[in-house]
């Protein structure tokens, strides 16, 4: 059979029908749809990785707020103490009365409760009671990873009564002495590192100035986050004479260290603590190393209660920090700024203040440093165009690398560093 011309057109346009919608049935539509569910699959993955890179960006940003929150924490209950303990506090009280001549007859501790008065925890001045638990010490046992499950307990543990909020107690001092002795206790009250408050008093006079009387002191205790503000002992082995009852005129106190500053002068331990008193302090900072919990550098102005004036830095190495003193007439000014932050935010606008004592207390608490990896540390530039001079004290630092070094100093500053171990009053 003749094929003619026309018919071969014909079968070869058939041909590249039949070849092109197979390719388009079997290879075009397949690959197709393998595009379309890998640009799926894209989508999905190009989601989930913005997801992931927000969540490391993120992650510094927390780490930092997690930081200023517990530093906030801290802040807000360093005033108070860690626990209540009458034999701590019998010490401290004691050194007050010695240190104001007053004579108290007569000590009484009521019992610790909780600050709800729910339920008090009886005779529990190390906040050890068996039939009631205090939801805040929970807390904070959970978050130190100290908390412990009694199995044999749990059976009476919903008969438990729970109680929240701050431990507290009373103590009551029958006091006699001299008008200007009393004067003197309520001030060493006042200035104590940690809040003592004042419930009452109640005073009779006698004979010239001599006064007596009673008054009552409310002590306020939360447990603390990662115990790191431990009530401590500023306990000295007793050395001398062996007979107790022997006393020698010339005696001087043996806790009574000496100390020498840079510039080569010797003072005494009881006088540098009362030189380093934070309530004394225009400004505060502490130099710390590095760990999950607090910031490295932490700058603060004296008796912030509102806490504005609070900054942070957080560097595994060295950190670079600024202060900056000016006068205008008879007015002083101050600002300071880390790598992370300004105080005053518009550092163009200086804060005026008034200074606490004759001079600029400028006090700087350190630690030693602990293992290789601790390498932070602070650099510190001070500006001081006042007529005023600025005292700079830094305390505990390390000895053998120093963590706090003054590179900068403009105008006139005396910085003085004590190589002692910084104990509460």
């Amino acid at each position: 059979m003749k094929v003619t011309k026309r018919e071969q057109v014909l079968l070869g346009t058939l041909l590249i029908v039949l070849l092109c919608y197979g390719f388009y049935k079997f290879v075009y539509m397949k690959q197709s749809q393998k595009i379309t569910e890998l640009k799926a699959s894209r989508d999905t993955y190009s989601q989930k990785w913005e997801l992931a890179k927000s969540k490391i960006a993120s992650e510094s940003e927390r780490k930092d707020q997690y930081k200023v929150l517990n530093s906030k924490i801290l802040n807000a209950t360093g005033m108070l103490f860690p626990s209540i303990e009458q034999e701590k506090i019998i010490v401290i009280l004691d050194k007050m009365l010695k240190d104001s001549n007053l004579q108290a007859d007569v000590l009484a501790f009521s019992e610790a409760s909780s600050g709800n008065n729910v339920a008090d925890t009886t005779k529990t001045v190390t906040n050890e009671s068996k039939n009631t638990t205090n939801a805040l010490d929970k807390l904070v046992s959970d978050f130190n990873g100290t908390s412990k499950t009694n199995t044999s307990n749990a059976s009476s543990s919903t008969s438990d009564s729970k109680i929240v909020g701050a431990y507290k107690t009373e103590v009551t001092l029958n006091f006699k002495g001299v008008y200007d002795e009393l004067i003197s206790f309520i001030e060493q009250v006042e200035d104590y590192d940690k809040k003592i408050i004042i419930n009452s008093i109640s005073i009779t006079g006698a004979e010239g100035s001599e006064v007596s009387g009673t008054i009552i002191l409310d002590f306020y205790s939360v447990p603390k986050l990662n115990n790191n503000d431990v009530l401590k002992w500023d306990y000295v082995k007793p050395s001398g004479n062996e007979n107790p009852f022997f006393q020698s005129p010339t005696t001087s106190s043996i806790n009574n260290e000496t100390i020498t500053k840079q510039d080569g002068t010797a003072v005494t331990k009881d006088e540098t603590a009362a030189a380093t008193d934070d309530s004394k302090s225009d400004f505060v900072l502490y130099a710390k190393p590095k760990t999950p919990d607090l910031h490295t550098v932490t700058i603060e102005k004296g008796k912030d209660e509102s806490k504005l004036s609070y900054i942070y830095a957080d560097n595994a190495g060295v950190e670079l920090v600024e202060f900056y003193f000016t006068q205008v007439g008879t007015k002083y000014y101050y600002k300071y700024k880390t790598s992370k932050g300004t105080y005053p935010k518009d550092f163009s606008k200086p804060i005026e203040f008034v200074p606490i004592g004759n001079n600029i207390a400028l006090d700087i608490f350190s630690q030693k440093r602990g293992l290789y990896s601790d390498l932070s540390g602070v650099n510190i530039n001070i500006t001081n165009d006042t007529d005023k001079k600025v005292d700079v004290d830094i305390l505990d630092d390390d000895k053998n690398k120093p963590r706090v070094k003054i590179l900068k100093q403009i105008g006139d500053i005396s910085v003085v560093r004590n190589y002692i171990q910084y104990v509460n009053k």
